[in-house]
């Protein structure tokens, strides 16, 4: 579709021409303000894939959008960029969290202001500038009407964009947990996306104006609203246990499913994500222990998978979090690592739709949760926790912003 739409517009051009030589110079213009003035595509929302999460909240907006018949662009930021980047980057942070989390922390917190990197502070913005330049050369090509952000990476390239007039259409950053690091704050962001009143507040501590800032909620994908409200099983009938990983295989699995040795009346899904291997090994220790589990890799339906569930097991990223509370799902959440994580977990926690548990008590926890007719209400709490339509809530704040930097343009 991508080269039809080029190759039409490059027909266009020479249509243009051709009127122009043979004279008819009022058709030609006519033409012509058409090329420059209307959009090539609606939205362009740029990701990058520092964990499934970012992704997947760019993959619902564009299906919101795209429901309502716009013409929709999502971009991957490191394909923008030189491949040794992405995957530095990618690296760092995985490692970070898998290997030193409590480091991986402690620098979260160090650099949660706008004075965080203090002088490298220019050196990192320079670096980024250098790393993901070509993102603003494609979204100026794309010509939107309005550009949406589900990670804090491309800000720093399509804010400076904007400050400079290079990018006339307006960005919305989109935070994809329930706290805001200070790393969203990006000068030239038009407005922000969040899901709480906390994240809303820290970004008005970040330097954010409050105009710019609306409660939407994370963005997931309408499938997710339409998942029926959990019960409890019947008396002798099977739990359902779904444990996520994340995309990247990442997190506690095989002692999780341990923990389910000797239990009975449980029934587990277990996604591995994107690591062959770590599905061998969790099939086989379930097998030697007698766990009833389904052990599965990548899973693009997850929704389903969700549905399917009484109870989600997982870690507390942003994404995985609000799936499992939009379709009303208690959670069980392990190994939060310090920082944004934790914050989710907390809030999760707080509010009675699920535990925090080390991963050799998740199998009991889940057990108790069962023996006490939890799971119901703790799934009712859980879908009281978020709000609905988010990505339509962010659709809907890109084109007022839209709306209103075409008044602005039309006014100068």
């Amino acid at each position: 579709m991508r080269v039809r739409r080029v190759l039409s517009r490059r027909a266009a051009v020479r249509c243009v021409l051709s009127l122009r030589n043979d004279g008819n110079r009022d058709a030609a213009r006519r033409l012509h303000q058409g090329l420059v003035m209307k959009p090539r595509t609606d939205i362009v929302i740029v990701h990058s894939p520092v964990g499934g999460g970012h992704k997947a909240a760019a993959l619902a907006t564009a299906e919101a959008a795209r429901a309502r018949g716009l013409s929709v662009d999502v971009l991957d930021l490191f394909e923008l960029a030189p491949a040794f980047v992405g995957q530095s980057y990618l690296t760092a942070h995985l490692t970070g969290q898998r290997a030193v989390p409590n480091l991986y922390g402690s620098a979260y917190f160090a650099a949660n202001h706008r004075e965080g990197l203090g002088v490298f502070e220019p050196l990192r913005r320079g670096l980024d500038h250098v790393a993901f330049g070509a993102l603003a050369a494609r979204v100026t090509e794309l010509a939107p009407r309005a550009v949406i952000a589900t990670h804090h990476l491309p800000l720093v390239v399509l804010g400076r964009a904007r400050r400079k007039g290079v990018l006339a259409a307006p960005v919305v950053g989109v935070v994809t947990d329930y706290t805001a690091h200070a790393c969203w704050a990006e000068r030239g962001v038009d407005a922000f996306a969040v899901a709480c009143e906390r994240a809303a507040r820290e970004l008005e501590e970040h330097g954010v104006p409050r105009a710019r800032i609306a409660r939407t909620g994370i963005p997931v994908k309408r499938a997710f609203e339409t998942v029926a409200d959990v019960r409890d099983p019947a008396r002798g009938a099977p739990l359902r246990v779904l444990v996520t990983s994340g995309g990247h295989g990442v997190g506690p699995m095989r002692a999780i499913v341990r923990s389910f040795a000797c239990l009975e009346d449980m029934e587990l899904t277990v996604v591995c994500g994107n690591a062959p291997a770590l599905v061998r090994r969790v099939q086989r220790d379930a097998d030697r222990l007698g766990v009833r589990a389904r052990v599965l890799g990548f899973e693009r339906d997850m929704a389903t998978r969700v549905a399917e569930a009484h109870v989600v097991v997982g870690k507390a990223g942003g994404l995985t979090v609000s799936e499992a509370m939009t379709a009303g799902r208690p959670m069980v959440i392990v190994g939060a690592v310090p920082g944004n994580e934790k914050i989710n977990e907390e809030m999760v926690v707080r509010a009675g739709a699920g535990y925090a548990a080390l991963p050799q008590h998740v199998g009991p926890v889940v057990a108790w949760m069962q023996r006490a007719s939890a799971v119901a209400r703790m799934g009712k709490r859980a879908r009281a926790l978020v709000l609905a339509r988010a990505a339509e809530r962010v659709v809907d704040l890109a084109l007022e912003r839209a709306g209103e930097a075409a008044w602005s343009s039309r006014a100068a």
